[in-house]
C-alpha cells in the first residue's frame, strides 16, 4: 500500500512542474516569434524605403510619386505588418530621402516595438560632356 501512495505523489509533482514550466516556455516562444516579426518588419520597411527613394532619385522624380510607390510596396510586402505607419519623403536638388516608420504587430503583452528605416541617395541629373580643347 505504501508503494501506491509514493507513485501517486510522483504524478502530482510532475503535474505541478508542467503547470509552472509550460507558461514560461510559451512566453519564451512568443518572444522568439516577436523577434522574428520585428526583423521581418524592418526588412519590409527597408525595402519599401529603398523603392521609394529609387523613384524620388530619378531625374524627373518627385515626392508624391515616391510616397505612392512606398505605400504600394508596403501594401504588397506586408499590408498588416506595420500599424500606424508613416512615410516621410524629402527631395532636394542633390539628395532624395525616404523614411518609413511604424509599429510592429505585437504578440507579447506590454511590448510595442517600433521600426524606422531610412534610405537616401543622390538625385540623378544630366551632366553634359566636357569638350576637350585639344
Amino acid at each position: 500500500m505504501m508503494k501506491q501512495r509514493v507513485r501517486d505523489e510522483r504524478g502530482a509533482v510532475s503535474i505541478v512542474q508542467v503547470v509552472l514550466i509550460a507558461p514560461a516556455l510559451l512566453l519564451v516562444l512568443m518572444f522568439i516569434v516577436q523577434y522574428a516579426l520585428v526583423a521581418h518588419a524592418q526588412s519590409v520597411a527597408e525595402a519599401a524605403a529603398e523603392e521609394g527613394a529609387s523613384v524620388a532619385r530619378r531625374a524627373h522624380g518627385n515626392e508624391a510619386g515616391a510616397q505612392a510607390e512606398t505605400v504600394r510596396y508596403l501594401n504588397a510586402l506586408g499590408p498588416k505588418m506595420l500599424t500606424e505607419r508613416s512615410i516621410s519623403v524629402s527631395r532636394t536638388q542633390v539628395t532624395a530621402t525616404v523614411t518609413v516608420t511604424g509599429n510592429v504587430i505585437s504578440l507579447v503583452p506590454g511590448i510595442h516595438p517600433k521600426v524606422r528605416e531610412t534610405s537616401s541617395g543622390p538625385v540623378e541629373r544630366y551632366v553634359p560632356p566636357v569638350e576637350d580643347g585639344s
